[in-house]
This record gives C-alpha cells, structure tokens and sequence, in this order.
C-alpha cells in the first residue's frame, strides 16, 4: 500500500476512520458489496482473464449481494460482451459517484489508478456521518488485482489479505453464453449459408499490437490452403466494417473469397455467439481477446455437460513478450483447452513448440521467436494433424 498522508486534517480523520474500520468490521459475511471499476478497458484479453478472478469473489462472500459499476462508460461494450449472463454478479451498472448510495454497501472494492480520488470524494459526501460513527465505509483495494500496473499509481486503501490469497489460486475462466445465444448464433451462420455439413473454422486476424500478427502473406498462404479443403467454410469478424470482404477477395480471388463468412460492425457479443456455434470446429489466432474468449466459452460448456469431442480444436500463435507482459505461460497456463504455438531457436533454426510440451523451466524463459518466424506449412501441418487427433 503506498504510503499517503492527506492534504488536510479533517480528509486525515476520516481516513483513519476508514482504515481502523476495515480491520475489524465482518467483512466475509457482507451483504451488500461494490466492486467500484473507475478506468476505460482497452483490451478485451486483459478484461477477460481478470474478470474471471469475480468468481472468487462469489465463492469468497458467498452470502453477499455483489454490485460491478463502471464509472467510465466506454466500457460498455466490453462489459455487456463479457460479463452478461455471469451468475457471480448481481447487478452491473454504469453509473457516476454521484448516482451510487455509497452508505447503502457494507464492503466497498476500489479499482482505480489514483485511490486518493475516491478517498476525497467520501470525505466530502459522507464526512460527517463517518466522523460520527453513522457511516462506516470498509473499503478496500483490488487494484493491483484487476489493474495493469503503472508506476504512478496511488493505491492507498488497505488490501483484504484472506480474500487476496483466496483469489490467487489458477482458475480456468469461463464466459456464459446462453443455449439461446448459440441458437442465434447458429441461425445467423445458416442464413449466410453455412450448410450443416460444412466445417466452420473462426479465424481471428487483428490484434492490439501488429507484432503480435503473421504476416499477411503468411497469413493468406495459409487460409488459402485451408480453404482447399472440401467443404470448410470460415468465419473472420469485420467489427469495424472496415471492407475486410474486399480485403480478403483480394489475396484470395473471388472463388475461395466465397467461402469466407464475414461478420459486419457486430457487437462483441454477437461474434462470441458466432464463436459459441455448435458448427464451429476451429478458432485459430493469435494471443489476443478473441482468443481468451473463445477458452472461456468452451470452459463453460464442458463445465455445463459439453462432450469434449465436441469442442473446436482452439490454437493460438504467440510471438515474443516483453517483461511487463509476463510471457505465454502467464497468459495460457490456466487455460487447458488452448494449444498455444511458440517458437524457439533450436540448431540455428526456428521450432515450432507447444507451450504445454515444455518443461516449466523452458515456459519461464523469455527467449521466444517473433511471429515473423512462422511460415505457413508449419502452421499448416499442425492445424491438420490437431483437426484429425483432436480427440
């Protein structure tokens, strides 16, 4: 926790009100709890697999009434694509500080890059009544939880330690898309043509960062192979409408053009119900959001009774990783279902590796291969041998 001393005397006494409250209050048998989410999500990667950790708190305040509110409300989409339906929160709003009844919650998490702001604004609103012990505010820090780390952060309220080790246990996470949802899902790809003996494999092409990309030679090498296969069709999302279809005619010519189902300026959770599909047998990209996705909503099915024969073979491509974004162990090791590809130097030459082939001195290294490095019949050969032995 960094070490803070308020600006005047009176925000001083409230603060100490605050921390001699959390130490003792019955904060495991809350029953009414915020999860108070103040910064913009840019990456949906990182927002899944850090949402996941919510089921900790579920299990953790099990009699608890768990409250999510975004301040910022560009995270919308992001937040209704990922967390519909998700049974370990009760409600999800997006309201600012001064629509929210702070005095009305018995536990309070805050999840924010400047904690000082959110110390202020109660000292203003609620000073009196915490001051005379008719409001007394437990609130915690989850920040360093489900934040990115920056140096200049000001975290300031206390952790709650016992929920802390309880979350720090590795979970597969899951995402809930309803059997309504992968009926809907199902209807759009049949009213674009998708007849029901065809393979539908979801090729995802964008990423946060273009390193983290096969080139698109590369790339279009291997579509191109795949979609000599007989009776493959493949989905690419076009979310931006950005003219991916003419893009793809392009590189492909017009006859294998056809068989590429684009999905046009959809909302997020409409192309994971494509995802969801029962007539999708392959999701292949690289270490991004869609990806993370597409492990969440199959953890969820086998969780929910799904044969694991009828999961779709997931791969995923990985490059190099710089220190702050951990490595490919950090992001996939909790997710069983991924077979996650890197490249390593192996006699002056680039390998291909599975990351669950290796020992756990090898995951730990950072010595892998950029995307650059893969061609094509490498990538290739491994969809074709994952597709025919994914069982």
């Amino acid at each position: 926790m960094t070490k803070y001393q308020p600006a005047d005397l009176a925000t001083k006494e409230i603060y100490d009100q605050i921390l001699a409250t959390v130490g003792n209050g019955p904060a495991k048998s809350a029953g009414k709890v915020l999860l108070l989410y103040e910064e913009k999500i840019t990456f949906i990667g990182d927002c899944c697999v850090r949402m996941n950790k919510l089921v900790h708190f579920r299990s953790f305040l099990q009699n608890a009434s768990l409250h999510l509110n975004f301040t910022d409300r560009h995270n919308y989409e992001l937040s209704e694509g990922l967390l519909k339906n998700n049974p370990n929160i009760d409600r999800l709003s997006l309201l600012p500080w001064t629509e929210i009844d702070f005095a009305d919650y018995d536990l309070i998490f805050c999840i924010a890059y400047d904690e000082v702001r959110l110390l202020e604004y109660l000292a203003e609103k609620y000073g009196e009544g915490i001051l005379s012990g008719r409001f007394r505010p437990m609130v915690y820090s989850i920040s360093e939880l489900l934040l990115i780390p920056r140096k200049e952060s000001r975290c300031i309220f206390p952790f709650f330690n016992e929920l802390m080790s309880y979350v720090t246990d590795s979970l597969p996470g899951e995402l809930y898309i309803s059997q309504d949802e992968r009926d809907w899902g199902d209807q759009w790809l049949k009213a674009r043509g998708l007849q029901p003996e065809e393979e539908l494999l979801v090729m995802c092409d964008s990423s946060g960062g273009r390193d983290k990309l096969l080139s698109n030679t590369v790339y279009f090498d291997l579509l191109s192979s795949i979609l000599d296969r007989p009776g493959v069709r493949v989905l690419v999302f076009d979310e931006r409408n950005i003219g991916k279809e003419e893009f793809y005619r392009q590189w492909l010519g017009g006859r294998k053009a056809r068989r590429i189902i684009v999905s046009k300026g959809m909302t997020l959770r409409q192309n994971l119900c494509l995802i969801a599909s029962r007539h999708t047998k392959m999701v292949f990209g690289p270490c991004t959001g869609l990806m993370h996705c597409s492990s969440s909503i199959y953890n969820h099915f086998l969780r929910n009774g799904l044969d694991r024969s009828a999961v779709p073979v997931l791969i995923t491509y990985t490059g190099t990783y710089s220190k702050e974004n951990k490595g490919a162990y950090f992001w996939w090791g909790s997710s069983p279902l991924i077979r996650c590809l890197m490249l390593k130097e192996r006699g002056g030459k680039p390998e291909m590796m599975l990351l669950s082939d290796l020992s756990v001195a090898e995951r730990e290294k950072n010595d892998t291969l950029p995307c650059s490095f893969y061609t094509p019949e490498m990538l290739l050969d491994f969809i074709n041998l994952s597709m025919y032995e994914k069982n």
